[in-house]
């Protein structure tokens, strides 16, 4: 009897271990994939922004855009607050929707909530005459991308529209206005020469807290919009949103080799992709938006595997 016990324990045991590595397994998997759809929503963006703005829609909402040079929007992100904005910075988001335009002509959204820890966010694709609903915090948004090809986005009995060919942002059929534009702790710089530009501007995201995916200072960065966001403030150049797009933007140089305004990657020894960037700014050190916020730290402390001249 006793030897009998002793047998079911063992196939007890061995049942939970093989449940832990089949979750195992497939939690890995399922990282891996959302990675990987990750990666290529990132390749298959429309990169042809030249800038951005952020405008105050109402007490607690904003949103976020950039264009081209016609002028068509190429993103969005709705910005929910827990206190009262102004035409200047006042508070961070806490909450934001964020939505993209791809090369085929449709749309891909997701929120600030993270599946895997702080990272990777759930994308929801869609094509014109459809849309998704999304949680900004608990409350839901609809989103539909109109036959028209506008974004509508509903919530709280609201509706912004947003026309993505002229430019215009409507709420509840009134158009906004740019009078409510606001510049995030400062004007982007417009004097000295491109690298001092590209400095001084990084370093007015200096304190800006780390959110994975974020696109709008007002509500948080990471790494890859951060540098994307100050090139497209300085140079008007979108370099993309995602480390995975960046890292193709020239050749692979040594760090000791990298220039004040280049970018540094950091990249786990036989991977293919990058997990994370920064920008060189001179005297030994970079600007990254890493940890809790962005901030400047020493090259030679950080240890990234090589370096992109930026041109």
């Amino acid at each position: 009897m006793m030897r009998k016990r002793n047998w079911e324990i063992l196939l007890g045991l061995a049942a939970v271990l093989v449940g832990w590595h089949l979750a195992g397994g497939t939690a890995q998997a399922s990282y891996n994939s959302m990675f990987a759809r990750e990666g290529y929503l990132a390749k298959h963006e429309r990169l042809d922004a030249t800038r951005s703005f952020e405008r105050r829609i109402s007490r607690y909402k904003s949103v976020y855009v950039t264009q081209n040079k016609a002028g068509r929007i190429r993103n969005v992100s709705v910005m929910f607050y827990a206190k009262p904005q102004r035409d200047h910075f006042t508070t961070y988001a806490s909450h934001w929707i964020n939505v993209r335009q791809l090369r085929n002509g449709q749309l891909y959204a997701y929120n600030d909530r993270t599946v895997y820890g702080n990272y990777l966010v759930a994308y929801h694709q869609f094509g014109r005459g459809h849309g998704t609903t999304i949680k900004a915090g608990s409350r839901p948004v609809k989103l539909h991308f109109s036959k028209k090809g506008n974004l509508l986005i509903r919530y709280q009995k609201k509706l912004l529209t947003v026309h993505l060919k002229s430019g215009q942002i409507n709420l509840n059929g009134k158009a906004t206005s740019a009078k409510h534009n606001r510049q995030f702790k400062g004007k982007v710089p417009t004097k000295g020469t491109r690298v001092k530009r590209l400095i001084a501007d990084a370093k007015r995201y200096l304190g800006v807290p780390y959110r994975y995916a974020g696109r709008d200072a007002f509500g948080g960065l990471d790494c890859a919009s951060f540098v994307d966001q100050v090139y497209l403030d300085v140079e008007h150049r979108d370099i993309g949103g995602m480390t995975g797009v960046q890292q193709k933007l020239g050749k692979h140089v040594a760090v000791r080799k990298a220039k004040a305004g280049d970018l540094l990657f950091w990249q786990i020894a036989g991977q293919k992709y990058t997990y994370h960037v920064a920008m060189a700014i001179g005297h030994g050190k970079l600007i990254e938006e890493a940890g809790k916020s962005v901030h400047i730290s020493k090259i030679a402390n950080r240890n990234p595997q090589f370096a992109i001249h930026m041109k």
